[in-house]
């Protein structure tokens, strides 16, 4: 067994299965939607800027939007977890959560695959 260095975390989706990545670049200010994925764990990795992340429960009118894939405007909101450069946030399955940008922000976000 080898050990693989990569250039980028998008080149992991060709190795790992389960896993898919992508990079996301806020400009604020920026108040995302409240979302919760049943299926999927979120695991973001800041590379830019600064955001907030409010983690909780969706509420209000909530819009199925695929199988395990749920989104709401509204949320209770039980946690809040400030993300800066290098820095990285595991979203369990299931939990609720949304990012609030002030001015710029850079992330990979890495899904990986919960149910088994």
């Amino acid at each position: 067994m080898k050990a693989i260095k990569l250039s980028s975390a998008e080149k992991l989706e060709k190795i790992t299965e389960g896993l898919h990545a992508r990079k996301i670049t806020i400009n604020g200010p920026s108040i995302g939607k409240a979302e919760a994925h049943e299926f999927q764990h979120d695991l973001y990795l800041a590379v830019g800027g600064k955001a907030t992340v409010q983690l909780g429960k969706l509420t209000g009118q909530v819009e199925k939007l695929s199988e395990g894939e749920f989104r709401s405007n509204e949320m209770q909101i039980e946690q809040e977890v400030v993300l800066q450069v290098g820095e990285l946030l595991l979203i369990p399955a299931g939990l609720g959560h949304r990012v609030l940008v002030d001015e710029f922000y850079q992330q990979w976000v890495l899904k990986i695959d919960a149910k088994g």
